[in-house]
């Protein structure tokens, strides 16, 4: 009947955080999925995640 988003964990390139250790996360969607990247507090992808959400709303 409904088709449920299954999340993907991506791990963020720059600061290595997990979901144990990480401060933050930011969401995508996209086409039936759902991805996760957990990211430290000062992260500059983390930074760049929030400048572009801003910009999308």
């Amino acid at each position: 009947m409904f088709d449920l988003l299954r999340p993907e964990t991506v791990m963020c390139p720059f600061c290595k955080a997990t979901a144990a250790d990480g401060a933050v996360r930011t969401l995508r969607t996209g086409a039936g999925s759902l991805s996760v990247t957990w990211h430290a507090l000062n992260c500059p992808h983390y930074a760049a995640d929030r400048i572009l959400a801003e910009q999308e709303s």
